[in-house]
């Protein structure tokens, strides 16, 4: 665990600030690519993905405090230091629709198209993010008694939830899938026909990934005084929208 890359007197970059400006750079270049595949400006590229940073931080940044951080409040100016941690990639998927909706509305062009062409980027900018994690300590897993637990520094997220404990590696497995995903999608990425369906495919994966890890994480939120947990009910919730959406513009395409 390194949550301080460097620290030069007042001057500090942390691991996860830079592994999240890694994936949102590195997503922007991935997307350009397409862009010249599809025939589509390099400034689209870039105006678009300065809205879309904007919006899915805000909505990161609101899902944590609301579901994970409510005391955050408390210190309002501590709401705006999102380069120590505590960014929800849910939060952040519902923020940067709602802006892509109100983009692709305002500049007059498909929402579906716009979605597609950056469906590989968002998942491999999610991997690249949970990097941050595992270097910041925070989104861990459960304790394990498996070779490949991992064991926290005293002080950590993980450690103060489960002092002396090995956990879950929770960071690790969704990198992994998440690259598995980006690889399909960017296999997939000239075979889908259905306008928006990539975007869709990318949700569907994304669901079922959140729901699989969230099987392992350490400091999942529960509903009320249930059993169910947060994440699994919007990583439901989306993949079934998702999914009818998907079934929906193939049978439209089709006619």
């Amino acid at each position: 665990m390194h949550p301080i890359v460097l620290k030069i007197g007042p001057f500090t970059i942390y691991s996860y600030g830079m592994m999240v400006a890694m994936a949102f750079l590195i997503g922007i270049y991935v997307a350009s690519l397409e862009a010249v595949r599809k025939g589509v400006k390099k400034d689209f590229v870039y105006d678009l993905a300065f809205y879309l940073i904007i919006g899915s931080l805000i909505g990161a940044r609101v899902y944590y405090i609301v579901f994970f951080n409510p005391d955050a409040f408390a210190d309002p100016l501590s709401i705006f230091k999102v380069w120590q941690g505590g960014l929800a990639i849910q939060g952040g998927i519902f923020g940067g629709i709602i802006t892509g909706l109100l983009y692709s509305r305002f500049r007059g062009i498909s929402f579906w198209k716009m979605a597609d062409l950056v469906a590989p980027s968002i998942i491999l900018g999610q991997a690249i993010g949970r990097i941050g994690c595992f270097l910041n300590g925070c989104c861990f897993g459960e304790p394990t008694k498996a070779f490949f637990g991992v064991m926290f520094p005293k002080g950590s997220l993980a450690d103060i939830a489960y002092p002396g404990m090995a956990v879950h590696p929770a960071q690790l497995y969704e990198l992994i899938f998440d690259l598995m995903g980006f690889l399909l999608l960017w296999a997939l990425r000239k075979r889908v026909r259905v306008e928006g369906g990539l975007f869709l495919l990318y949700l569907m994966l994304y669901a079922s990934v959140r729901f699989f890890v969230s099987q392992f994480r350490g400091d999942n939120v529960y509903i009320l005084n249930t059993n169910l947990k947060l994440a699994d009910v919007t990583s439901a919730a989306i993949l079934i929208i998702a999914m009818a959406l998907f079934l929906s513009r193939e049978k439209c395409a089709k006619k």
